[in-house]
Formats: structure tokens, sequence, C-alpha cells
């Protein structure tokens, strides 16, 4: 359900909105009138394009959201993260700047709560952090984004609807894992210290697999074929950065392919369809 939500003129100057593409710009807006009344919301594209871009009919609308969701984290306006197996987004320094009135009752546990709920190792350093609880401090005061500080309608809480605490994992999905140690396995044999597999690692590649609907063998072929690239080997070393990117794995590793192609008969070239391009290039 849409809420309303305030905005100060002082988003339009800021100068990390200004990063962002317009597209992104546009989601983050819509992203305050999609999460609840705590800054938090489900982090499936489906639903926020469902939410945000009801009316647009562009064929890669879904993708572009995601990628918009993406640029916004790298961007540290949002937090992409997991409570209970369910992938949640938050907007980054929501307190500061939407001031509810009648908030209604949470339901789904901010990054803190999620942490606190999943007792995570304290010794992971904060870029362990950077999708479970994100480094849940805001971003620096100056880069701090502008939204408002508004009033929504008000309303009474529904009871008995929050989101139960995440437990720990006594057994790691063996898919994960696969693709976890691939990347691990990949970074060290590149002349890199061999990562330690966090609980953060496991998280963004279970969103990997479960939201972006990537397989295995299909990540396991873009982390192979990125750290055959001199650019994006020193770029992949995380399960986070490889789910950022994928889309952009793929898309040059197609591009890279159609070139190496030898040439055919003098016919008319033929456009490769999206699932013959997956199957071409195994992701």
């Amino acid at each position: 359900m849409a809420r309303i939500r305030s905005i100060k003129p002082e988003f339009f100057t800021s100068l990390t909105i200004a990063e962002q593409p317009l597209s992104a710009r546009l989601t983050f807006i819509g992203l305050w009138t999609y999460v609840d009344d705590n800054g938090v919301g489900q982090a499936d594209p489906r639903l926020i394009r469902a939410a945000i871009w009801p009316l647009e009919e562009a064929p890669d609308i879904l993708q572009r959201t995601r990628e918009d969701l993406q640029s916004l984290q790298e961007g540290r306006l949002i937090t992409l993260y997991e409570a209970s197996g369910r992938p949640l987004v938050y907007v980054n320094s929501w307190d500061e700047h939407q001031k509810v009135s009648h908030p209604r009752k949470p339901r789904f546990p901010t990054p803190n709560e999620a942490r606190q709920a999943a007792d995570l190792d304290p010794s992971d350093s904060p870029e362990d952090y950077r999708r479970t609880p994100e480094n849940v401090q805001s971003p620096p005061e100056d880069d701090a984004p502008e939204q408002g500080a508004g009033s929504r309608e008000q309303g009474k809480g529904i009871e008995g609807n929050s989101e139960p605490p995440a437990s720990d994992e006594s057994s790691p999905r063996l898919d994960v894992e696969r693709v976890c140690q691939h990347l691990a396995a990949v970074i060290e044999k590149g002349g890199g210290k061999k990562p330690r597999i966090t609980k953060t690692w496991r998280n963004d590649v279970r969103l990997l697999l479960d939201v972006d609907d990537v397989t295995v063998e299909q990540a396991v072929a873009a982390i192979d074929w990125a750290h055959a690239d001199d650019f994006w080997q020193a770029h992949i070393l995380s399960p986070g950065k490889l789910r950022a990117k994928y889309e952009t794995l793929r898309r040059q590793a197609s591009a890279q392919q159609r070139k190496q192609r030898p040439a055919g008969p003098s016919t008319a070239p033929r456009t490769m369809t999206e699932e013959e391009k997956r199957s071409a290039l195994n992701f």
C-alpha cells in the first residue's frame, strides 16, 4: 500500500543523489512510499516494480529496477539484506528524514535488528556486513540524502504481523556453498589471499540464486569468465559485487562471443534470444 511521504528541496541538490542515474533517483523516491513506517520493505524486484513502475511498459523495466536497487546500494542510499530467508530493503537514515506521526507496527526487522537476531560473528569486518546489517551507520552527514521530514496518513497498527527473528543456519545450503567455495578458490588461484566465507557471502549468493533467478552453473560460469578478464578479475571479489555486475558481465561475454564467432554465409544476421545467449555462454 502506497504511503504519503515528504521530500525536501535539498534532495535535488544532493551530490550523492546526483551521482545516481535518473531512473535510480525516481526508484529511490518511490521506495519511500513502498517501505513500511520503519523504512523496511520486501526486496523482491517484482513487487517493487509493480509498486513504483505500474504503468511503465518498457520490456526491460524489471531488469532496470534490479539495476536501480544495486546502484542505490552501491551509493549507500539503501541496504539490501536478508532476515528469516526473506530478502529485504532498508532506506538508510530513514529516521532522520521521514518523521512518521503514527507509525504502524513493523512487519520486518531493520538491518540492526536482523544482525542482532542472527548474532553475526563479531570478528567480521565492516565490509562483511555490507549487506546483512549494512554498516547500519548512516552515510556521512554531508552525503546523506535529504528525503524530507513530513508525516504520513494516520492509521492504527496491525497486531501480530511482525516478522520472526532470523535463526542461525545449522546446515548451509549446498548450492550456496558451491558458489561461495568456487569464488574463494578462484580468487586464491589468481594470487589473492583466500577470503573467508561469511554469512554476508552466503546471503548475497542466496539472493543471487533465489531473487535474481541465476542458477549455480550460471554463477560459476560468470565467476570463471570474470576472472579470465584483466579488468573484471580485480573487481569481482565478493558475491555482492558478482550480483551487482552479473548482467553487465553477461552482456559483455555475449558481445565478446559474437565478435569471436567466425563469419558464416552471407545471410541476414539473426538476433539471438535471451535463452540462446544464456545457453551459449552458460550464464
